[in-house]
């Protein structure tokens, strides 16, 4: 890391000088400290994700007057992904830049291949920390809620109902059969939440089970969501199951509320 911050040898023999160095001339960093390393050590201790990355690039083109940046991350959960200076848009043009797995490319092409390493480690620890956060907060499968944060949303539903008696409704949802292929999962999954209404919480509880925080609901809004689910995912009415809890009037415990709505689903 700290050799990434000393002089190395250029092409040709001239000496190119790190970000935090004395520069002027074109392609060369200006005077100043320059806090790449904070910004490692910061994406590795917080959840700052790609806001860090981003400073990274901005910070870099700065200190070597660099008119455009890419850089590019292989990740085992997405794949490989390309960020540009500013947020730009990366194109065909861009994707040839990268090509034969170069992971740093610059306008004019004149940083050091150790603040080359460094920008492209922090775009990977930036990545890895988004792609993280987004897999504690989401079902990798279809987008909806993960169990964990749907059970935080309903106890933090639950407590207002206790306090203040607010009306909400447990809702568990699935389709009928054995349990489908994981393609058909993800589209049951997407085409769940697209049928939820602007308030609604969804969830997935397991292959094609689904679950949803619904605030003020009635018997008319569960067959309205059930419609609109069907609708959306072009399963029959009739291949949906649905039943649900209702607080304060059910149970103002989250845990009762579930239990009581999937009682009810397998009695139904």
């Amino acid at each position: 890391m700290n050799e990434a911050l000393a002089s190395h040898p250029a092409e040709g023999g001239a000496v190119a000088s790190a970000p935090g160095t004395a520069g002027g001339a074109p392609g060369q960093p200006r005077q100043g400290v320059h806090p790449l390393v904070g910004l490692l050590e910061k994406v590795a201790g917080d959840t700052a994700g790609l806001e860090v990355l981003y400073e990274a690039l901005d910070l870099v083109a700065k200190h070597f007057d660099l008119e455009d940046v890419l850089v590019a991350v292989d990740n085992d959960t997405v794949g490989r992904q390309v960020f540009r200076l500013g947020r730009l848009p990366v194109g065909p043009a861009e994707l040839g830049r990268l090509g034969d797995g170069r992971e740093f490319v610059s306008t004019p092409d004149s940083v050091p291949r150790p603040t080359q390493s460094l920008v492209a480690g922090i775009a990977a620890v930036a990545l890895a920390a988004d792609v993280a956060r987004r897999q504690l907060v989401r079902d990798r499968a279809t987008g909806l809620l993960s169990r964990a944060v749907f059970n935080e949303a309903l106890r933090s539903a639950a407590a207002q109902s206790s306090r203040y008696g607010w009306i909400f409704t447990v809702m568990v949802l699935r389709v009928a059969g054995d349990r489908p292929p994981d393609r058909q999962i993800r589209r049951l999954g997407y085409a769940f939440g697209r049928a939820l209404r602007t308030g609604d919480t969804g969830g997935r509880l397991r292959d094609a089970t689904f679950t949803a925080l619904l605030p003020n609901a009635t018997a008319e809004s569960l067959h309205a969501l059930v419609g609109r689910f069907s609708a959306e995912s072009g399963v029959p009415v009739e291949s949906i199951q649905f039943a649900s809890a209702t607080a304060p009037k059910d149970s103002v415990d989250p845990a009762e509320l579930f239990r009581l709505a999937a009682a009810r689903l397998r009695e139904s």
